[in-house]
């Protein structure tokens, strides 16, 4: 991360770290942070008022949306462009959130797990909306079968996150016969030498493939916990773009995923898994190791974002320190990139922008970059 951005995190989290500031306190300090970063505009001005004025009768999550602000600077490009557009979707969402939930009806027994962390999402709009999501789902699932496409889901973040309940929330109501779950474990000598054809080769065609963790162990768990060598990191950083490209080449859909939590979240989540006897087995040394190791992990995962984020295949960012919303947020980001017959659009649109950044790099920016390498190319 360059010096520039790290100063403006840091001065923003010193803005408000007073949690006692109310709705009106909260949207000047963040006009005054905004104008002394000269990124503030008479859009975002008309926006931010917007959601103050919503906020004063209805829940609006401001830890949330500084959360998302954070991420939305960090992304590259324009940051006063970048910065209009996260809170001119943040503003127009809340029009959804308010106008109900779509009139989706429970018309059988289905039952639907709880989960364990406060959320902005009420239980009861929690569990028809996730089973509208699943409706959508089946659908997919039902034109995977027509067309023979094939989805790619990766699961990456720390541990903790909340990877695993998000696969559950995605499978735990379609049709086994088109999905697949991989999560690998420890490599082989010969799987280490053949790293794409690990992942490859569990690839499923006409199916949802959710990899709960992925090919990225070699990018970041791996030089993190020093497992594995410096030469195997290079190699996989410069080859991991043209690796996703050929799986996707007839067609087919790739997400990368990652569900970002704080440090204080996850310890807490480690101690909820040690006191509970049905999930004990969740529980390794080396979640232990991941606390001391925070810092580390933050540097490769910079690295890992800065490097393979790309225009075809950015990472998608998920605010996971409320599971209902990431989950929600994951489902339904899948659902909208896909062509699939009959979508249920009011559903779909339905946003939380503050809980979702995409780190997909700039058009601009990348045929700017490409022009330049186009222009190096003839000449040599």
């Amino acid at each position: 991360m360059q010096l520039r951005e790290i100063e403006i995190l840091k001065q923003l989290n010193f803005i408000f770290e007073d949690e006692r500031i109310n709705t009106n306190d909260y949207t000047k300090k963040v006009k005054d942070f905004l104008v002394s970063m000269k990124l503030y505009t008479p859009k975002v001005e008309r926006h931010l008022a917007k959601i103050a004025e919503v906020a004063q009768r209805e829940v609006v999550d401001f830890d949330l949306f500084l959360r998302g602000l954070k991420k939305t600077l960090l992304k590259k490009g324009d940051k006063k462009k970048n910065v209009g557009i996260y809170i001119k979707k943040v503003s127009d969402s809340l029009d959804t959130r308010e106008s109900g939930i779509f009139g989706i009806e429970i018309n059988s027994d289905d039952i639907f797990g709880d989960e364990d962390d406060v959320s902005i999402v009420p239980k009861k709009v929690f569990k028809k909306e996730l089973y509208g999501l699943q409706v959508e789902l089946i659908k997919l699932e039902n034109w995977l079968d027509k067309t023979g496409k094939t989805v790619i889901i990766i699961f990456e973040g720390r541990d903790a996150a909340g990877k695993g309940s998000t696969i559950k929330k995605f499978t735990e109501n379609i049709n086994p016969k088109f999905f697949n779950v991989i999560a690998l474990g420890i490599p082989t000598p010969d799987e280490r030498k053949n790293w794409w054809e690990r992942y490859k080769s569990q690839i499923k065609p006409g199916m949802i493939n959710l990899f709960d963790r992925s090919w990225y162990n070699r990018g970041l768990i791996e030089p993190v916990m020093g497992y594995g060598t410096p030469e195997e990191y290079e190699d996989f950083m410069n080859n991991v773009e043209d690796f996703e490209n050929s799986l996707v080449e007839n067609g087919d859909y790739l997400f990368k995923f990652w569900f970002s939590i704080d440090k204080d979240t996850q310890a807490k989540r480690f101690k909820q898994r040690l006191m509970s006897p049905l999930k004990q087995w969740k529980y390794s040394p080396n979640d232990s190791k991941m606390q001391d190791l925070w810092d580390r992990f933050t540097e490769f995962k910079e690295k890992l974002f800065d490097k393979t984020s790309t225009l075809n295949h950015p990472w998608v960012i998920f605010d996971a320190l409320d599971k209902r919303l990431s989950g929600l947020n994951a489902i339904r980001y899948v659902l909208q990139q896909i062509p699939y017959e009959g979508k249920n659009e009011e559903l779909l649109n339905k946003e939380f922008p503050e809980a979702i950044t995409v780190l997909r790099p700039d058009v601009d920016e990348s045929v700017s970059i490409i022009k330049k390498l186009t222009e190096v190319f003839k000449r040599n």
